[in-house]
This record gives C-alpha cells, structure tokens and sequence, in this order.
C-alpha cells in the first residue's frame, strides 16, 4: 500500500517543478526574474540533498567529475526550462523535458550495451511524430509558443537533462550504485555555484520585490525536485515493477503538468499539438519501460 502512496506522492512532486516555474514567470516578467529563480531553486535541493548525504555519507573523489558534469547539465536544464516557460507553453515545455530521455536512450545504444528493443523502436518513432506534431504552427505565422527563442531554450533544456541522466547512470555502473547521495550533494553544490555566477553576472532588478512576493515558487520546486528523487529511491527497492514505476512517472507527471496548463494557466494549445502530446507521453512510457 505505501508503495503505490510513493508513486503517487513522486508523480506529483515531478509535476510541480514546471508547474510552479509557470506560476513564477506569470508573477514576474522582468528579466532578471529567471536567474534568481534557477539560483533560489537550487539553494533548496542543495539543502535538501545535503541533508540527505550526511544521514548516508560516503566519499570518493574519484565521483566528482561525475558531479561536475551532473552539476552543468542540471544548471543546463533548470535555467532552459524557466526561460522557455517564459517564451512558450508549459505543457509543451514539459513534454520536451520528458522527451529528453531519447537522448539517454540512444546514448545507452553505444556506450551501455542497451538492446534495440521493438518498445524502443516504436518509442523513438512516436518521440519524432510528436516533436513533429508539437513544433508545427500551422499556415499561421510563427507565435511565441514556437519562437526561435523558444526552441532554443527547449534545446539547452533536452540537452542538459538528457546529460543529468547520463553522468549519474554512468557514475551508478562505474561504482556499483554507491555513492549516490554524493553524487547529487556535489552536484547540486557545482549547480549552485554556477547559478549564482550566472545571477551576480545579469540583471539583478528588483530582487527584494520579487523574493518577497515569489520566493515560495522556487523553494517549492527546490523542495518538490528533492522530494521526487528521495521517493523515487524509495520505489527503486520496492516491490512494484519498474515497467509500471518509470511509466507512471513519467506519462504521470506530464499528465498533471498538462492539466495545469489547460485549466489553470489557460493556454491555447492546437489540437495537433495535444496530438503530439499524446504520441510523447505514449513514447516516454514506452522508453520507461
């Protein structure tokens, strides 16, 4: 009973990080808004996992050039992400996001003896038809949902969270699945400082505004994102199957992140583009399994 409660509570902790980063860029429009978001946000999973490292601590040098690259990507993928929500559409941001794990998955082709599965065949079809589906704009004009600084945003994102993953399978088979609580406390330590030299180094605005008015937004997702893992942990020595866990996440999350966008931040998404989203989610649960 209380694992099916921890892929609950995981798939909606998942969900929170685009949703409350939408809520954040709506509160704020200032450009500097983003880089104290990507700075605060990570302060609290810092926390989090620093917490978390020292009720399970270990240390092995040889982990942290796997943190390092953990630690860019990650600052890759959360600054991507709060740019493109604030250029585009959270639920299609959310779907590229979850897409990322095509990147992992050919990766796992040539470097982790991965087999080539008829799953991950139909998978990386439906990841094209939907990347297809989601980026078209019709005869209309290009809107801001499909901007160019959109797509590159969306682009930084796919590609630093696909590198998260990456760096930290590679770290779990170099050391057979040990050290992983440091794994993240240092890379989440190497994101933050790279956060707030991207923030010392940009606009600063009015910092004390939007703290006291949107402070919570960040944390919460900083809280949410440490939350996810340590359930995820949780589910990864639990009974349940990980063809029913990683689906579920992932098909989950994007489910409540497109319900968010829908009714409480009102986008007007093209019915070809909810189209794709069904071909991604299918695709992500196929590449899950």
């Amino acid at each position: 009973m209380y694992d099916y409660i921890y892929l609950v509570v995981a798939t909606i902790c998942i969900s929170m990080t685009g949703i409350l980063g939408g809520y954040y860029n709506r509160k704020n429009t200032d450009k500097s808004a983003s880089a104290l978001y990507s700075f605060v946000q990570i302060c609290s999973v810092f926390v989090g996992w620093l917490i978390l490292y020292l009720t399970d601590f270990s240390f092995d040098v040889a982990v942290l050039p796997y943190s390092l690259g953990f630690g860019v990507g990650y600052t890759l993928a959360m600054v991507g992400m709060i740019k493109a929500m604030d250029t585009g559409s959270v639920a299609l941001t959310s779907l590229i996001m979850q897409l990322s794990l095509i990147g992992t998955t050919i990766w796992g082709f040539f470097f982790w003896g991965s087999k080539v599965t008829p799953s991950v065949v139909i998978g990386l079809g439906l990841v094209a038809v939907a990347l297809v589906l989601c980026l078209y704009n019709g005869k209309e004009k290009v809107e801001q949902k499909n901007s160019k600084a959109w797509l590159m945003y969306v682009t930084v994102m796919f590609l630093g969270n696909a590198c998260c993953t990456i760096f930290q399978k590679n770290q779990q088979l170099a050391f057979d699945g040990k050290h992983g609580a440091q794994l993240m406390c240092f890379a989440t330590f190497f994101a933050l400082v790279l956060c707030f030299i991207r923030f010392l180094r940009g606009e600063k605005g009015d910092v004390k505004r939007v703290l006291k008015t949107s402070a919570h937004f960040p944390i919460l997702s900083g809280v949410s994102n440490v939350c996810s893992n340590f359930f995820v942990l949780l589910l990864a020595v639990s009974p349940l199957s990980p063809s029913l866990v990683y689906p579920v996440l992932s098909v989950g999350g994007l489910m409540v992140t497109m319900l968010f966008s829908l009714f409480a931040f009102h986008e007007k998404i093209k019915w070809w583009q909810w189209l794709g989203i069904a071909f991604g989610a299918s695709a992500v649960a196929l590449l899950s399994i």
